[in-house]
């Protein structure tokens, strides 16, 4: 079996409301969607984030890779890759997890099994997932505004009423700091018992960092998570907050998990599939994990139906997974998948998919709609202006 044809095609899915986080805030989203065709007939899918430059670098410099070779070759093909995310950074190993992902469905097609099995078999049936509340200006039909504390714990409520969610995560970076603490120490009093989490996106500086980190103490979180950028930084503000720190900006790669271990930076590590250069890279990052008793979780950068498949096998296959993961599926206005396998129960979790490969198909109407938007839209950057703080840049101290 080898591999003949790839096709790319990048798409447009819009967020029910904006979205707001510490670097602009976004109401239409990009993705790439690769479908890799065997010899043989088999299909595989996948999907990553970015927009035309990094289709681009997949059709240029990631297809001639892996055309001709067996999509269980996974190792040969990145080892052939090896070099793009030196010139090419995080895009690269975007590039490369698409494909890679694809060539995971494939091998679960031909041997008719679920993914999960060939990643060492299934520890759970269903994944846990937390409540992600975000700050939100309104649509363009004047509906989904959250703004401020009341409507911040509102939303909340209503994620943890309709999906039974027993974790929080709070989107901050956006508002004061006094305005994110006083919505932290709400959400805290309307939720005694639920875990908490905040997550700035690295907009602050060690001192303010530090300074809200002994505000969240009394609060209590399950994590603090990217207060600042860097391991160097993380480490500084770790050292005087007594509260577990995660990141997913800081441990980029094994390369920086190792600084960060070092430095003592961190104690939980969010990989994504997709950042990580696909499934077999986290599959060493969940070793790694376990060697050095650092904990382990999973990143959202808003996937679609294609990437939560990937996340959910990864998850019913890793033994020490103690956290809900993060999704923005509860956010997303659109899908390209049919309808289900990917839902969210009434007791916050997600069914592990049980059909060969991820257990996903695309659906050729969605599909092409997502297409079509794209034709129409064009590439929407993460870094879109919030239209609520116009005019606003956001740097490392500027709260």
């Amino acid at each position: 079996m080898k591999i003949s044809k790839i096709d790319v095609s990048l798409i447009s899915v819009k967020f029910l409301a904006p979205i707001r986080w510490s670097g602009g805030a976004n109401e239409d989203w990009t993705r790439i969607i690769v479908e890799v065709h065997t010899d043989d007939g088999l299909i595989g899918i996948g999907e990553t984030l970015g927009g035309s430059p990094t289709a681009a670098l997949i059709e240029a410099e990631i297809v001639p890779m892996f055309l001709g070779e067996s999509p269980f070759d996974i190792e040969k093909m990145l080892a052939k890759a090896t070099f793009v995310p030196l010139y090419h950074g995080k895009a690269g190993l975007c590039a490369i997890a698409a494909l890679e992902v694809a060539c995971w469905d494939i091998m679960g097609k031909a041997t008719g099994q679920p993914l999960h099995n060939l990643l060492g078999g299934r520890l759970r049936d269903e994944v846990p997932f937390a409540a992600y509340i975000y700050h939100r200006n309104a649509n363009r039909d004047g509906w989904g505004e959250i703004d401020s504390t009341e409507q911040v714990v509102a939303y909340a409520h209503e994620m943890v009423e309709r999906y039974g969610f027993d974790t929080v995560k709070y989107k901050g970076g956006v508002k004061t700091e006094k305005e994110e603490v006083a919505n932290m120490r709400a959400l805290r009093e309307a939720f005694p018992d639920l875990k908490l989490r905040f997550d700035p996106q690295a907009v602050y500086s060690a001192a303010t960092a530090i300074r809200m980190g002994k505000e969240f103490e009394r609060i209590g979180l399950e994590y603090y998570e990217d207060p600042v950028w860097g391991n160097v930084a993380m480490a500084r503000v770790r050292e005087k907050v007594d509260l577990p720190f995660a990141t997913n900006m800081c441990v980029i790669d094994l390369d920086s998990l190792a600084e960060g271990y070092e430095l003592r930076s961190v104690d939980v590590i969010l990989g994504d599939i997709f950042e990580w250069g696909g499934i077999a890279n986290i599959k060493k990052l969940q070793a790694t994990c376990e060697v050095f008793q650092l904990g382990l979780n999973f990143h959202s950068a808003g996937e679609l139906g294609i990437g939560q498949a990937a996340y959910l096998h990864m998850a019913a296959a890793c033994q020490a997974l103690p956290f809900a993961l993060d999704t923005h599926i509860t956010e997303l206005g659109g899908e390209v998948i049919k309808d289900g396998v990917i839902a969210l129960t009434d007791h916050g979790t997600m069914k592990v998919p049980t059909g060969p490969g991820l257990g996903v198909e695309l659906d050729p109407d969605r599909f092409a709609a997502a297409k079509e938007a794209y034709q129409k839209l064009g590439d929407k950057s993460v870094y879109e202006e919030d239209t609520a703080r116009a005019g606003v840049i956001p740097v490392k101290s500027m709260l």
